[in-house]
C-alpha cells in the first residue's frame, strides 16, 4: 500500500524514555474505510504510537494524515483535521451531564473558541443549539439518551466507554484510534460498542484499534498489525498473524511456536 492510499502513514518514527526505545517503527499505513487492529505484548509500545500520532507524546519522524502532515502539531488541531482517539481509561468529567460531556467534545462549542466571546447573543444560542442537536443525535444513536441528564461518573463502566465513543464522534471524524474499548465493558455492552464501530466502518469510517481480547481481534478486523519491543513485527490477515512464527515467539517466547504445534496435535 503506497502513502497515496492510506488515510495515515507513520514513517521512521522513534521515541525513548531515558536508555529504553518505547517506539520504533520504520513504516505503518492504515488504509481508509477499514478496521485495522494492532496488537503485541504488554509493554511493546502500542499506547505510545497512539499518544505520538495524536499529538500527546513528541516523537522523532514522519506523520501523514489525509495525506498532509501532523507530526508536531497540537491534538486539537489533529481533531480538527479528523483523527480522534479514545482512551482505555475513559474521561469523561464524572461531575458533569452526559449531555454536558459531548457538548464540551464539541469543538463548534463557542466557549472553545477566543471568538466566542465577542459573537452576538444570537449567534452564541445558534451554534449551541446545533452542538446540543448533534449530541442528541449521538446519544440517540448509542442508546444513551435515557441517560443525558446523569451524572458521567455514575455510568457502568461500558456505558463510560460508548459515551467516549460518542463523544470522539462530535469531531465528525474520518479516522478513530480505539485504545482497549472492550476494558472493564460487561459481554453484552462490549458487543454493543462492536456493532456500532462495525456499522461506522460500513459508513465509511476508519479505526485502529489496540485490544488484548483476540476472539475480538479476530472477529472484527481486517488487517492486523503485531508490535513487540516498539517494532513491528508482523501485518497481515488476522489468519495469517494468528499463525506467524514471530508472533507466537513474542506472546509465548521463543520455544512458543512448539508450544502451539503440541497443543494442536493435541486436539486432533
Amino acid at each position: 500500500m503506497t502513502s497515496s492510499e492510506a488515510i495515515l502513514t507513520v514513517r521512521s518514527v522513534r521515541k525513548a524514555f531515558g536508555g529504553v526505545v518505547a517506539v520504533n517503527v520504520e513504516r505503518l499505513g492504515v488504509e481508509p474505510g477499514r478496521i485495522t487492529s494492532l496488537i503485541g505484548p504488554n509493554g511493546a509500545g502500542k499506547t505510545t504510537l497512539f499518544d505520538i500520532v495524536t499529538g500527546f507524546v513528541a516523537a522523532d519522524g514522519e506523520i501523514l494524515f489525509n495525506g498532509l502532515p501532523i507530526h508536531g502539531k497540537p491534538t486539537h488541531a489533529i481533531a480538527r483535521q479528523g483523527l480522534v482517539r479514545t482512551f482505555q481509561l475513559t474521561r469523561a468529567l464524572g461531575r458533569m451531564s452526559v449531555l454536558e460531556n459531548m457538548m464540551l467534545a464539541s469543538p463548534d462549542q463557542p466557549a472553545e473558541r477566543l471568538g466566542g466571546l465577542v459573537r452576538s447573543a444570537f449567534k452564541v444560542r445558534e451554534l449551541e443549539t446545533d452542538v446540543r442537536a448533534r449530541a442528541g443525535e449521538l446519544l440517540e444513536r448509542f442508546n444513551l439518551t435515557h441517560l443525558s441528564d446523569e451524572y458521567a461518573g455514575r455510568l457502568s463502566g461500558g456505558q463510560k466507554k460508548l459515551l467516549e465513543l460518542a463523544r470522539a464522534l462530535m469531531n465528525r471524524p474520518r479516522m478513530v484510534l480505539l485504545d482497549e474499548p472492550m476494558a472493564g465493558v460487561n459481554p453484552a455492552l462490549g458487543e454493543q460498542l462492536l456493532s456500532y464501530v462495525q456499522e461506522l466502518r460500513d459508513e465509511g469510517m476508519t479505526f485502529l484499534l489496540v485490544e488484548h481480547d483476540m476472539d475480538v481481534i479476530m472477529r472484527v478486523s481486517e488487517r492486523v498489525v503485531v508490535m513487540s519491543d516498539g517494532k513491528i513485527i508482523a501485518d497481515g490477515t488476522p489468519g495469517a498473524v494468528r499463525t506467524d512464527p514471530a508472533v507466537i515467539t513474542a506472546y509465548l517466547g521463543e520455544h512458543g511456536a512448539e508450544v502451539v504445534a503440541s497443543v494442536e496435535e493435541d486436539e486432533r
